[in-house]
């Protein structure tokens, strides 16, 4: 039985150790038929550095011996392109740039890793360099990657260039150091200088092909200032899924590893479904993808330990993802990141292929350079074509619940309860459908928002609170605009598979939100009792479209088999920013 290589970024390190590999090869000559010089970007922990390392192998020409042990069995090894095995291949990460000491630690770090690995490439290949070093004078990195390119025109040989993390420093530092920034890639600086000794490569016709990944083009096009010989191929149909999983992918793993018979195999894909699907990188294509190391994860701890992980969301993911949203946090507002998160999806835009740093803060585009850098980043993914743009969305439940993190600071949650008081007041509401407490939270979190200078407050914040209040609690598995009977309802809460005995009670609720302008009295000089008496009427009428609409949705067959938990309905009624009726049907 394989390993599943969780984890695990060396291609031949899989394959030598008999672990599992994801058959992705037939993407070679896919790739082979696209331009030489491309750019692929993938959010983080789509197996981006994996794949680097399989087309490494691929085309070493020092691999030629070895093409049948690592590659017989997979699509490629029986459609084998010309140029395999036909490369030097020079393969650079800059994953470990050190990004926070200043300028001179991180051109220090960033010459020593361009230099370690051209003195390796010398070294690994010095049957072809007649044993050629890297002199100590060349030791920084734009004159050594002059040096490797002078020595292999002179022999005549192809160089395949392959980075991987181009922009992971750069990621750092546009936020805490944007000047810092703006001298390393703009005009002259540092690093731009080193690309344009990568693009002399390519004009001399030594650097024959070059396949660079990352996480965001914004330092792609600051780098190359527009006019570039790089083509960018993140959004091409026919490599929607070269990285992630497809669902007959992840259906083969769980077949192999029997791992229906440790648990529940509807179940299971259902739950990654929901957790780690998703993604969609075009707009024509039907078939959305899974996030490779968040599949792996659960399948991986399912094997070793008989049974699910105490977190369903790996931490890696949640603190690569988290860093993410922390860089995106600096160009976008608040309000603006509540909104996206409280409707769960952004209007159509026409997602942008490239933009500089200057463009998220300035400029005419800024709100589509800004939901752009989500999107590459995987916060947010396609949903709905509407001509050429594209409507966009939150990707998975896992990908929400950082969202969700997001807004228990954002609502200041500890302000208004501590987390002592949220884990008893939900407890009372899983174990004895006693919602009061948790509603008595929930009113001191809307009475905090009505002190707040918010541009907005409507139905979707109200949701939104009440998601974030279950949320922190880890124990229910949330699902906002759940489709059922040809509506959606609000909110819908079940037992989360980890927690089945701890939980009795499932929920659906119902929001409805009447601003302070459409009802009678005034608020400041009014009790509440009189408020509520003089818009009793409205009042109820909104409680009573809530109550018809909570009575079309618990007929729906999704709903009423869902699980055999007891089902209770809800109705909260959020009157202006400061009261809050609910009602339990």
């Amino acid at each position: 039985m394989k390993i599943i290589p969780y984890g695990v970024s060396n291609f031949k390190e899989v394959i030598d150790l008999n672990m599992y590999y994801i058959d992705k090869t037939k993407y070679i000559e896919i790739l082979e038929k696209k331009d030489r010089y491309q750019f692929f970007i993938r959010p983080r922990r789509f197996g981006k550095s994996l794949f680097i390392s399989m087309l490494q192998t691929y085309y070493d020409i020092n691999e030629k011996d070895n093409f049948n042990k690592y590659f017989g069995e997979f699509y490629v090894g029986k459609n084998k392109t010309k140029l395999a095995n036909s490369y030097i291949i020079l393969k650079l990460s800059f994953a470990n740039v050190i990004s926070n000491q200043g300028k001179e630690k991180l051109v220090e770090s960033f010459d020593s890793i361009v230099s370690i690995e051209i003195a390796k490439c010398l070294e690994k290949y010095s049957d072809i360099f007649n044993g050629d070093t890297l002199p100590s004078e060349y030791r920084v990195a734009t004159y050594a990657l002059q040096y490797l390119i002078g020595k292999a025109e002179l022999k005549g040989e192809k160089v395949m260039l392959l980075i991987d993390e181009y922009d992971n420093f750069a990621n750092n530092i546009m936020i805490r150091d944007r000047r810092l920034y703006e001298d390393l890639l703009h005009g002259d600086g540092y690093i731009k200088t080193f690309y344009k000794g990568i693009k002399e490569g390519t004009a001399q016709g030594v650097i024959s092909k070059i396949f660079i990944t990352g996480v965001s083009p914004i330092m792609l096009d600051d780098i190359t200032s527009g006019a570039n010989i790089f083509t960018i191929t993140s959004n091409d149909k026919n490599l929607n899924s070269m990285l992630g999983l497809t669902l007959g992918e992840v259906e083969t793993i769980v077949e192999y590893y029997k791992i229906s018979s440790i648990v529940d195999k509807d179940e299971l894909m259902d739950l990654l479904k929901g957790y780690c699907n998703g993604y969609k990188f075009n707009e024509d294509v039907k078939e959305t993808v899974y996030n490779t190391d968040m599949v792996l994860y659960i399948l991986n701890n399912i094997i070793q330990k008989e049974g699910y992980p105490k977190k369903l969301i790996d931490e890696n993911v949640k603190t690569d993802y988290t860093r993410l949203r922390n860089i995106a946090e600096n160009f976008i507002t608040r309000e603006e990141m509540m909104a996206i998160i409280e409707k769960g999806k952004t209007d159509s835009i026409e997602i942008k292929d490239r933009f500089n740093l200057e463009g998220l803060y300035n400029g005419d585009d800024k709100e589509v350079n800004l939901k752009s850098l989500l999107y590459y980043m995987g916060m947010l993914t396609m949903d709905e074509v509407d001509g050429n743009a594209v409507s966009l969305k939150i990707p998975n439940y896992s990908v929400k619940a950082l969202y969700w993190d997001y807004m228990n600071k954002a609502y200041e949650i500890e302000e208004s309860a501590s987390y002592a008081d949220l884990k008893t007041a939900m407890k009372k509401m899983r174990k004895d459908a006693d919602i009061e407490d948790i509603m008595e939270i929930y009113k001191k979190v809307v009475n905090r928002m009505s002190t707040r200078d918010l541009l907005y407050f409507n139905e979707a914040s109200c949701k939104s609170i009440f998601i974030t209040l279950v949320h922190t609690d880890g124990m229910y598995l949330i699902e906002s605009e759940k489709e059922a009977n040809g509506g959606y309802t609000d909110v819908y809460i079940k037992e989360n598979v980890l927690y089945k005995k701890d939980i009795n009670f499932r929920y659906i609720l119902e929001f409805k939100h009447i601003k302070q302008g459409e009802l009678a009295g005034n608020f400041n000089e009014l009790s509440e009792e009189k408020i509520l008496n003089l818009n009793k009427e409205y009042i109820n009428k909104k409680q009573e479209e809530a109550k018809n609409q909570l009575e079309k949705y618990i007929k729906d067959y999704n709903i009423v088999y869902d699980t055999v938990k007891p089902l209770k309905k809800i109705i909260i009624i959020t009157i202006g920013r400061r009261y809050v009726k609910y009602i339990e049907e």
